[in-house]
């Protein structure tokens, strides 16, 4: 097996991870979203790179895995990432990664998709090409972002409303995808995907090409079709819910426990070992 490519966001990275040792200095997070680097050693970062799920995945089938620098992130980052590693003539993204790999050296590229949101929405206006991110609220509101006071009057130009907007920025993440996953795939690289959230799930399902690049995720045989339903029906695959691990006082950390890394990991060596077959 050659290497194993990741993107995701921090729940790849493994956000959470060093609270599982007894290395000193430890420091609770003082809500479940907050990052503090400075809060953490070197040593804290190697330890949890032995529990995040690339890793398992990397030792089982007796490999490496690659993965981006930093913390957090989107698909946007995911493939900036991959282009920075295999195109020695693109600068700028250095803080991503100063590794460079040719497509010949990996066998698999494992994208863990993050949330819709995070990702740019590009639009015109004015003979201006510019980007924003918004966030669509429970009300089904643009709540907050940034260069949305322009992706207002580019909507109302373009009589678009608040669904359509963002139906149009759904379709064209999985418009990238598809093209992303046809690029590298052409170059002997086969791509496997799983989510966070639902929010592109019906349009992977009704897209032959990106359904059987996807996985579900199987827990205690019960099947799972994103890593949030997952973790709603146990909450013990969220760090904060892990008590048994803390001695019923977890990190106030909502990202994914070692167990959930764990099956990750179990449900993506299960995709590849099949491929192998």
């Amino acid at each position: 097996m050659k290497g194993l490519l990741f993107g995701g966001c921090s729940f790849t990275w493994g956000q959470g991870l060093y609270f599982y040792s007894d290395l000193p200095g430890l420091v609770y997070p003082p809500n479940e979203t907050t990052y503090e680097r400075h809060h953490l050693t070197d040593a804290h970062l190697k330890f949890k790179d032995t529990l995040r799920y690339p890793r398992l995945v990397a030792n089982h089938f007796n490999t490496f895995e690659i993965l981006k620098n930093v913390n957090g992130g989107s698909e946007d980052e995911t493939f900036d990432f991959f282009g920075t590693i295999f195109n020695s003539e693109i600068n700028g993204n250095d803080h991503l990664s100063h590794d460079k790999y040719k497509y010949e050296d990996i066998d698999y590229i494992i994208i863990q998709l993050s949330q819709v949101s995070r990702n740019k929405f590009w639009f015109t206006l004015d003979g201006k090409i510019q980007f924003c991110g918004a966030w669509v609220g429970g009300d089904g509101k643009i709540n907050f972002g940034y260069n949305t006071e322009n992706l207002f009057v580019w909507m109302d130009q373009n009589n678009m409303s608040v669904d359509e907007w963002y139906d149009l920025h759904k379709n064209r993440q999985v418009e990238r995808l598809r093209e992303k996953l046809l690029f590298y795939e052409k170059k002997g690289i086969k791509p496997i995907i799983f989510a966070w959230t639902d929010e592109l799930l019906g349009r992977i399902k009704n897209d032959e090409y990106l359904y059987s690049k996807f996985i579900n995720l199987e827990y205690n045989g019960e099947i799972y079709e994103t890593i949030e339903n997952l973790q709603r029906r146990n909450g013990h695959m969220e760090i904060k819910g892990d008590v048994n691990n803390f001695n019923g006082n977890p990190p106030l950390d909502h990202h994914p426990s070692k167990e959930c890394h764990e099956i990750f990991a179990n449900n993506i060596i299960k995709r590849i070992e099949k491929d192998l077959i």
